[in-house]
Order: structure tokens, then sequence, then C-alpha cells
């Protein structure tokens, strides 16, 4: 379970918050606690993992742009639980510039921080992800008529594949149909030959009385 928050200005933007900590252990914790009813098991708590994408600087002792942290003993550092877990991401600190082999982790930064159609491109071409959520990001810029024709080309898709959906749904309850009404008159000719009234043969079968007094 992920928690993914940002803090936004007028403008868009994200917005500084000093309290910006102790806001994502707030709501970290309540997922964390909303996840069992009184009387479930605490072994049905899942991992629950908060990721923070800031637009302002919230750790002045480091310069990385990503930080991670659990919830460890000060001085072994041992793990006490991997249930919460707190990734931060300071666009601020971004590199100016990409170097070959950047890590997948810096490339979603600097794309989540590009602000102008060339840098999205850019980016885009180095990752297989990336580009398709560059594309999506597309469809959604575009204007309200490429939008509109965009959706209509979607829909009509969906309709097509209901449509054969549909048709091979027809043909397996014709067949079955044709079926059950080949198996009711081999029982009809049977009844026949055993003497029972066509009355009861129709009941038994629900084939017409003309059906039955064909086989006769």
């Amino acid at each position: 379970m992920a928690q993914l928050s940002v803090r936004l200005a007028e403008d868009g933007r994200i917005t500084e918050l000093s309290v910006w900590p102790e806001r994502s252990l707030f709501y970290l914790a309540k997922m964390y606690a909303e996840q069992i009813n009184p009387g479930d098991s605490y072994n049905k708590f899942k991992k629950c993992v908060s990721i923070s994408i800031l637009d302002f600087k919230l750790f002045e002792d480091t310069e990385d742009f990503y930080s991670r942290f659990h919830i460890a003993e000060d001085s072994r550092h041992t793990l006490y639980t991997d249930k919460m877990e707190f990734h931060v991401l300071e666009l601020p600190k971004l590199p100016k510039e990409l170097k070959g082999g950047s890590d997948n982790l810096l490339l979603w930064a600097k794309f989540i921080n590009a602000e102008r159609k060339e840098e999205f491109a850019m980016i885009a071409t180095k990752d297989p992800y990336i580009e398709s959520a560059y594309q999506a990001l597309q469809v959604i810029s575009q204007d309200k008529e490429k939008r509109m024709e965009y959706e209509a080309q979607e829909k009509a898709i969906r309709d097509h594949n209901q449509f054969l959906f549909e048709a091979r749904q027809k043909g397996r309850e014709e067949g079955r149909k044709e079926g059950r009404e080949e198996n009711s008159l081999v029982i009809a000719e049977k009844l026949i030959k055993l003497g029972y009234p066509i009355k009861e043969i129709m009941l038994i079968t629900d084939l017409s009385g003309k059906q039955i007094d064909k086989l006769r």
C-alpha cells in the first residue's frame, strides 16, 4: 500500500511545509491503522509506503535528492519493523543535466520536474515506461477536439470488441439450445416407444405436440 503526497500552491507548484514529516507520518499511520477491524489479527497488516515529491528542500544536511527512511534502532540500526517506509524526493536538488547511465529513479524525478516539451521528449527516449507515460500525458494535454477524437476511437474499439464478444456468446447459446432440442427429441422417441401420453412427454421434454407427432 502506498501513499503519494504533494503540496500544491495556487499556481500548481508544490509549496514548502515545515511540518511535512509530521504530516506524512500522520497519514501513513492512519492508512496503517485502518487496515484492520476490531478482532482482526495483527498479521493482517500489509506494508505501507509514503512517497513525498517536494518542490522545496526538506533536509539541509544532504544534497541527495532522494531519501528513504525506516523505523530502526539508533546505534545498531536494527530494523524495528518493515511495515512502514518513507520515500522523499526533493526536486530542487536534482542535477541540472542528465549524465549517461542515470538510474530510473533520477529519470522519473527529472520527468516529473520537467516543464518544457523538449525535456519530456528527451527523457522519454531513455526508458520505455517513461515513454508510455509521456504518450499518455500527450493525450491528456491535447485540445478538446483531439481528445474527443481519441475517445471516439477508443469507444469504437470497445464497441467492436463487445460486438465480437456478444456474437460469440450468442453462437454458444444457440449451439447449446440446438443441443438441448436434439437431446429432447431422442428422449421423446424413447418415451413414445414406452407408451407415455403426449401431455406427459411435452412436460418432460418441453417439446410441442406437433414436434412429438412428427416422431410417431
